[in-house]
């Protein structure tokens, strides 16, 4: 007894290393909030004038790996949201979700990583070059939010991401439908891949979407490029093509560019039709960015058109918009910025969003702090 008593108390006197390797974790995250006024769908039903303090997207994490020699590493992180302005009014109640964001566990070696959990599509994590802007989630006025508001993260998921060889980089992901409704299999399937040189690159990702119909058996996706030059000058374009039924379409607001709406509700016609589970949308978009950075100033300008939607395989005539958006950063360390810019959107005709109104905007002044 005495000398398992003995072992017990030199076990507990010796540091965890004496028994396994420890992880090296990093906290890391961001913190960004801005002075905003503007008219905008959803902040009221009256499209008043407001001026807001808002978050724009802050977040915080723990990241770490743990060696296992070989080249062969535990890699793991937990990423989470911050309400920086201490509401959850934008953030559909991302303040109060603990890994809302990326959150995952893999391995990662020569032969690239391969991680489960919470985890992003290529678009959503490699393919946003082309708006820099910090704006607030689903607002998207003073940033390119409408073209890239498929781009998202997946819950039960595994990706696999090469390693970058020649400039190239693919990445492959599948998020599997746990639950199986009426036989349903509402998996999702995703591929992306890059190369850059130099400067230069150029990025395609393709999401699909299985029965996203439900029981119709009808597949939904979405895809897009994008390339240019990103350095001093940056010059960078995006196309973007999406097919997709029912809610994932109109993001459950029944509006083309999946705009909130306020009390009044958008409308894909006149007579608010209802979008069903069967209706077909298809989008087409474009944008272009340009920017130049000289000494701590980054002024820069974005344009994005969406052209007529399909519904059914039918043309709506003036259904598209166009997005204008200019402003510039000013770099105050390498961890500190602040920014001002501002953006508009017109659409063609506003039987398509609240049969009352055809544009929205915003300007907005901010900071931006990454520790």
């Amino acid at each position: 007894m005495k000398k398992k008593l003995l072992v017990l108390a030199v076990a507990a006197a010796l540091p965890m290393s004496a028994f396994a390797q420890t992880s090296q974790v990093t906290m890391y995250g961001m913190l960004d909030l801005g002075v905003n006024t503007g008219k905008m769908f959803g902040n009221n039903p009256d499209m008043k004038t407001t001026v807001r303090v808002d978050d724009n997207m802050s977040r915080w994490g723990l990241r770490g790996t743990e060696s296992l020699g070989n080249g062969l590493n535990v890699i793991f992180q937990i990423e989470s949201w911050i309400s920086g302005d201490g509401t959850t009014l934008n953030g559909g109640g991302r303040a109060n979700t603990l890994a809302g964001r990326d959150t995952f566990l893999g391995l990662q070696g020569g032969f690239g990583k391969v991680r489960l959990g919470r985890l992003s599509n290529y678009q959503n994590m490699e393919m946003e070059t082309m708006t820099p802007w910090s704006g607030q989630l689903g607002i998207g006025i003073d940033t390119l939010g409408i073209i890239t508001r498929f781009d998202t993260r997946f819950n039960n998921a595994i990706r696999y991401d090469s390693p970058v060889l020649g400039g190239f980089d693919l990445s492959l992901l599948y998020s599997t439908d746990e639950v199986r409704a009426n036989n349903d299999n509402r998996a999702v399937w995703g591929i992306g891949a890059g190369y850059t040189w130099q400067s230069f690159f150029a990025k395609a990702g393709y999401t699909q979407y299985q029965e996203q119909n439900g029981s119709g058996n009808k597949d939904g996706n979405y895809w897009r490029v994008e390339g240019g030059y990103d350095s001093t000058l940056s010059i960078i374009g995006a196309y973007q093509s999406s097919m997709q039924y029912g809610s994932a379409a109109t993001g459950g607001t029944n509006s083309i560019w999946m705009r909130p709406t306020g009390s009044y509700g958008g409308a894909l016609g006149a007579s608010n039709v209802s979008f069903g589970a069967n209706d077909k949308m298809e989008t087409q978009e474009a944008a272009i960015t340009a920017s130049y950075q000289f000494g701590n100033l980054t002024p820069r300008i974005s344009f994005a058109w969406g052209f007529d939607a399909k519904v059914n395989g039918k043309k709506l005539d003036d259904s598209g918009y166009q997005q204008y958006i200019a402003g510039v950063d000013y770099t105050l360390s390498k961890r500190s910025k602040v920014y001002a810019a501002g953006g508009y959107v017109k659409y063609d005709n506003d039987k398509f969003t609240d049969g009352r109104h055809d544009n929205e905007y915003l300007i907005q002044v901010g900071m931006m702090h990454w520790f």
